[in-house]
């Protein structure tokens, strides 16, 4: 399997697919219950993925909300505005940390 033999770090081969899916050319070609799964499979990367890998992921969700069903329009309107308010305060926390440092 890709995932056993590649160098890869272990979200690696996850984040591809979900990205792949997330193009809104491939998004529009995915029954509903599969959206469903890819948002799914979206947010629980989005915790555990680098800042460069969840601003991409953030940026797909936010290009397909207006091409998507009411039901998950709303899904991807929460995975937004929680991961958006997270990664706030966690860029908040780090210039603070900075700071901190300079003035030691």
């Amino acid at each position: 399997m890709l995932y056993e033999t590649s160098n890869m770090p272990d979200y690696q081969w996850k984040l591809t697919i979900v990205e792949r899916n997330l193009l809104l050319s491939n998004w529009v070609k995915l029954i509903p219950e599969a959206q469903e799964q890819m948002l799914w499979e979206a947010d629980s990367l989005i915790e555990n993925v680098p800042l460069l890998d969840r601003h991409r992921l953030l940026i797909s969700l936010e290009t397909l909300q207006e091409h998507t069903e009411s039901n998950l329009q709303q899904q991807i309107q929460q995975i937004l505005s929680h991961r958006l308010n997270t990664n706030i305060r966690e860029s908040l926390e780090l210039s603070l940390q900075k700071a901190n440092l300079l003035f030691i």
